[in-house]
């Protein structure tokens, strides 16, 4: 099995983490399918290949191809490329590396090392393909971390290795598998609010990439397992549906088993037995099918709890027996526990003390093992730490003595240097927050005196104008007795004046944010913009209710806009609204499928919608990214900050 994007615990984590196995692979992305005329065409290439650097590229491709499906092919390709490869860093770099990925599934211990290997000498290049290849490394070394029963470690590795190394090498493209990796690590420490915020982050990155659509699948199985772990049964299923989208146009992809998992787990929510076996059935030979073990014994487990909340324990006890002879459970102490105390359960239940009591002394000798286990390494861990503080004391003694001698000399110069430095810092700094709080000002008043006069307006057309027009309204039907009079069409055209005198009152001052909050306003905005030839789709995440009025009010403003630009302008017949709040970071993102336009092009950008969006994002310390292209659609992301200490229009 080729590495694995943020490769959960397996079945150690079962029932209580709700663990997510159904990932993606990381590497060589294109080679997604197991078919094996592509390892024949690149077999075809080796034959009239002559240099030797480009015989190890194609031999790496070969091991990667086989990796999942044969590992000792796999391996066996991977050594050969090595023959071939250049020994600069970055090439024997690139060979542990995949020499790893070989190793990956046929021997955990062997892949680290190599893994391990490869870290130091692609840190000696400096360029992007390096940089690149590193963060792979580094994500792979903690993806075996995590199925080691690590997860704190892999966590760190993301985000202080993996992440920072992608985005200074600017690799948008794996970036959301990063954060894929992420969400799985808060889905396994049940904070799954967190993980659907990252999934949505991965999602938002992939739809941004034609080439990556694929990987939508991952993403919105996430969301929806992350939702049934919290119960939310009905949250999860508009999930599955978009996932099942990506599903039919991307049938032979490795993220269709992973898929049919939390498709048998949503069916056992409501206990829809049938399809629940159907949909795992179908999962696990699909799985098997391309040799996706870790998928496939994960939903054995949830095959096996279907039949066991149905009554039927021979069924669940065979399968239970199945399960434990799989390598994947053998090889990894936490999931035989598990197993181990579900036999012994199940054969209680089916009234077989003595087997049941010979699982229970399995799982008592193997919990006393990991207990052991994992005290010697604890211990191992402060020992290198005291050992490690005791050299650095002496090397701090050492420079200490050194730098004495030289601080002497350099301090004159240093604080005459710094003295004038700080003069200048000072008078730059008091001019620039002068002119900060100008600007604050200038926004603040400009914002507040839009919304009074929106409400002012909003308050005079509904009292005032509004109640002239019913008044007029109410004289004309008692004046009308013949159906067929004049007075009844202008009756009509006053029904028109009144029902659009509401709309604009409504528009420039919305009665459901005021009452309902953020969330209800917004689903009302996306209702009234929905017409038969368009369709729109909101989607809010972690919405805080306590966020200040006057951000809601912004957010919004935004949103509104934006939509009426996609009403306008765009032809779309679908727009997508997402909205998700991270602690004090606000993110919106609308997608259309409509014409789209260029945004390097000065005259596409410098319309009104569009600048009073960018003084309202500016004005919370914002971000807006703008996508686009000639009949390609729009996606527009939006980041604000929501800190107290903004300065907010009153």
């Amino acid at each position: 099995m080729q590495p694995l994007s943020g490769l959960p615990l397996g079945l150690v984590k079962y029932r209580r983490r709700s663990i997510l196995l159904y990932l993606l692979l990381l590497p060589l992305l294109s080679l997604a399918e197991s078919e094996h005329p592509f390892a024949d065409s690149l077999l075809l290439l080796l034959q009239h290949t002559t240099k030797r650097e480009q015989k190890a590229a194609v031999l790496f491709q070969l091991s990667q191809y086989w990796a999942d499906l044969d590992s000792a092919r796999g391996v066996n390709y991977a050594l050969q490329a090595l023959e071939y490869n250049p020994h600069d860093a970055y090439h024997e770099g690139q060979g542990h590396y995949f020499l790893g990925s070989a190793f990956f599934d046929y021997d955990i211990p062997r892949a680290q090392q190599e893994f391990q290997q490869a870290i130091p000498l692609l840190q000696q290049d400096k360029k992007n393909e390096a940089v690149r290849l590193l963060s792979k490394a580094w994500h792979n070394y903690g993806v075996l971390e995590q199925r080691q029963g690590r997860e704190k470690n892999f966590a760190d590795i993301l985000l202080n290795k993996v992440i920072p190394l992608a985005q200074q090498a600017g690799d948008t493209l794996y970036l959301g598998n990063y954060y894929l990796s992420l969400s799985s690590v808060f889905s396994n420490i049940f904070d799954y609010e967190r993980s659907s915020i990252y999934a949505a982050k991965a999602a938002a990155l992939f739809r941004q990439q034609p080439a990556r659509k694929e990987f939508l699948i991952a993403s919105y199985t996430t969301i929806a397992a992350n939702y049934l772990s919290l119960q939310q049964t009905t949250a999860a299923k508009p999930y599955l549906d978009s996932a099942a989208v990506y599903i039919q146009q991307y049938p032979h992809s490795r993220l269709v088993p992973g898929y049919y998992g939390i498709l048998g787990r949503y069916y056992n929510k409501i206990r829809a037995w049938p399809l629940a076996l159907s949909s795992l059935r179908q999962g696990i030979q699909l799985a098997d099918s391309i040799n996706r073990q870790y998928d496939a014994t994960t939903m054995s487990m949830d095959l096996y709890e279907t039949y066991k909340a149905q009554g039927f324990m021979d069924t669940a006890r065979q399968l239970l027996l199945d399960i434990y002879k799989r390598p994947y459970v053998r090889e990894m102490p936490e999931n035989m526990r598990l197993v181990l105390r579900e036999l012994a359960s199940t054969d209680s239940a089916l009234h077989h003390p003595q087997q049941a009591y010979e699982w229970l002394l399995q799982y008592s000798s193997l919990t006393d093992t990991l207990t052991e286990r994992q005290t010697r390494q604890q211990i191992n861990e402060l020992e290198a730490k005291y050992n490690y503080a005791e050299k650095e004391k002496v090397l701090l003694q050492l420079r200490g003595k050194a730098a004495q001698q030289k601080t002497l000399l350099w301090s004159v110069i240093t604080l005459f240097i710094l003295s004038g430095f700080v003069a200048v810092y000072f008078y730059r700094s008091r001019k620039n927050k002068v002119l900060q709080r100008q600007q604050i000002a200038v926004a603040k008043a400009l914002l507040h005196g839009e919304e009074t006069e929106r409400t002012r307006l909003a308050r005079d057309l509904h009292d005032g104008l509004g109640g002239t027009l019913a008044s007029m309204k109410m004289r004309l039907a008692e004046a009308t007795a013949d159906p067929a009079a004049p007075l009844v069409r202008l009756s009509l055209q006053l029904d028109q004046a009144i029902t659009e005198l509401r709309r604009i009152a409504h528009n420039m001052m919305p009665e459901a944010l005021l009452r309902l909050g953020l969330t209800a306003a917004l689903e009302d905005l996306c209702e009234i913009h929905t017409t038969s030839r368009l369709k729109i789709t909101l989607q809010t995440i972690n919405i805080q209710p306590d966020l200040p009025l006057p951000i809601q009010l912004i957010v919004y403003r935004i949103v509104q806009e934006l939509l009426t630009n996609a009403c306008k302008h765009a032809g779309a017949d679908e727009v997508l609204v997402q909205c998700s709040q991270l602690g004090p970071t606000f993110y919106i993102t609308i997608e259309d499928n409509g014409k789209g336009f260029s945004p390097s092009h000065p005259d596409e950008t410098k319309g009104i919608g569009l600048k009073n969006v960018r003084h309202r994002v500016e004005f919370l310390n914002g971000k807006m990214d703008i996508r686009s292209g000639t009949g390609a659609g729009t996606v527009i992301n939006i980041e604000l900050s929501c800190k107290s200490t903004t300065v907010y229009p009153s």
